[in-house]
């Protein structure tokens, strides 16, 4: 039996180092994939806020001129029970 020298090291099993590496680069590119879907989602979100701020603003600009146009219909139909329009 030959005596361990224990200067002696052994190489660095290369493999399993860079079986590693790769672990720990696709581990951080999922937690960076994961960081752009919650961006992506969060933006999204934002999007159909403005949209729906538009929408009900588009709404009440809406009723507001189905208001004034009601009330111009009943001013015409009283001006023309008085005679005075058409």
């Amino acid at each position: 039996m030959i005596p361990e020298d224990p200067n002696n090291e052994l190489p660095p099993n290369s493999g399993e180092t860079i079986l590693f590496l790769s672990s720990v680069i696709l581990t951080i590119g999922y937690i960076v994939g994961t960081i752009g879907e919650g961006i992506v989602l969060s933006e999204s979100s934002r999007e159909e806020e403005v949209v729906k701020k538009a929408s009900l603003e588009q709404q009440k600009q809406l009723s507001d001129i189905q208001s004034k146009l009601d009330y111009l219909v009943s001013e015409i139909e009283v001006l023309k029970k008085r005679g005075s329009f058409f």
